[in-house]
């Protein structure tokens, strides 16, 4: 019974109340909510419920999915209705250091925070739930007049220590070829740290090449990243290169014995949390496919069960659905295949059979790029002498 002396108020709730309320709330809303009181601030701030709202966010919001095209603008979409467009639903905040160019390139996303790059080459974290972007200081450019190399970026989430990380690969290569001969020391950007720095361990030298092909942001949630690699200069052999950003070290995964064939294209992904491999058959020019045995095994989907033994990979999908110069993105959260067929983006329910078009049809010039499932988040972390640019 509440006394008539002391009416009920937000303010003189129970703490476990105000939590059961807060955290049904959308992430700009709580933020603004902060500025109420002292003890709201407080509350809001616990990174105890800042994780409790991000694990609600995940499990129980209808998904949205961004599509970060190679020369247009990203768009949004509903998963139920993936045909629609939300217009409007987020924008990217304005930075009056720079202008953005058409299209951003995504490095990766975690709960909630997308990190991009411009057309300056220069590195960006963003909340969109908060409207909030940190950019990077600058990192270094090898400046070689015998050789030209390759920058490889990557963004994850280390539980260890509740920091978001970017790594950075600078692989030196030389004509006439560019297959990469030798690698440059390792650098991480921690955000919590708010500094590059560069680290000890090295990227396995007798990997030449990096299979840039996953193109559904999933990595990197469970304080792992993934590289495939290429062998030697002959791409007869390829394998996967982890990177713990805990213990900042690299290991070596080899790929399932089945997806080792000439007549196959490897790329990574995520399937239920854990590591995936979704291979490919190559057709020839004419669409014809070059193994008629493999005719029911367009697409072959393993998972490592038991993450770092070789002995746990699994096969789990066969997609014989998709013919003709299709490719696969990756796997949503949600276990869902994204593939792109015709210059158009489709989702596949492998356990409903269903496909859903995802967006409009674009052209070869503009091709999708990244697919990001956006996350309503609280999620952010206040590097010192760091520059937010809020875009409320």
């Amino acid at each position: 019974m509440v006394s008539l002396q002391h009416p009920a108020t937000m303010e003189n709730l129970p703490g476990e109340v105000l939590v059961n309320i807060f955290i049904r709330l959308f992430a700009k809303q709580l933020a603004q909510m902060r500025s109420v009181s002292k003890s709201w601030n407080a509350l809001l701030s616990q990174s105890s419920f800042v994780k409790s709202h991000l694990h609600r966010s995940i499990h129980n919001n209808d998904q949205i999915i961004l599509v970060f095209y190679r020369s247009s603008p990203f768009t949004a979409h509903p998963c139920r209705f993936p045909h629609l467009e939300l217009t409007n639903f987020i924008k990217l905040p304005v930075n009056p250091r720079f202008e953005y160019t058409k299209s951003i390139k995504v490095i990766g996303a975690v709960n909630g925070l997308i990190c991009f790059a411009d057309g300056d080459y220069m590195i960006h974290i963003w909340n969109p739930s908060l409207s909030a972007m940190l950019t990077l200081p600058p990192y270094t450019i090898p400046c070689n007049e015998n050789n030209s190399s390759e920058i490889y970026l990557r963004f994850g989430f280390d539980p260890k220590t509740d920091d978001y990380k970017v790594v950075k690969l600078t692989g030196l290569t030389e004509p006439p070829i560019y297959l990469v001969n030798r690698w440059l020391q390792v650098e991480i950007y921690s955000m919590r740290r708010g500094s590059w720095e560069l680290i000890t361990a090295r990227f396995p030298s007798h990997i030449t090449n990096i299979i840039d092909g996953d193109c559904v942001c999933a990595d990197g949630h469970d304080g792992h990243l993934h590289w495939l690699g290429y062998i030697g200069k002959t791409y007869d052999s390829e394998r996967i290169v982890a990177f713990d950003l805990g213990s900042e070290t690299f290991r070596e995964i080899p790929l399932p014995d089945s997806t080792v064939d000439d007549y196959r294209s490897n790329d990574l992904g995520v399937l239920s949390r854990k590591l995936c491999v979704t291979s490919r058959l190559l057709l020839n020019e004419g669409y014809e496919v070059v193994s008629a045995a493999c005719t029911l095994s367009q697409f072959l989907t393993w998972v490592m069960n038991e993450y770092g033994v070789v002995e746990s990979w699994v096969k789990c999908h066969v997609f014989s659905q998709f013919i003709g110069g299709s490719y696969p993105f990756g796997f949503t959260s949600h276990n869902v295949f994204v593939i792109e067929e015709d210059n158009r983006l489709v989702l596949y329910d492998p356990v409903a059979e269903q496909a859903k078009i995802l967006g409009p049809r674009y052209s070869e010039k503009s091709g999708a790029d990244k697919v990001v499932e956006y996350v309503d988040s609280l999620v952010w972390l206040t590097p010192p002498e760091c520059e937010i640019v809020d875009g409320a």
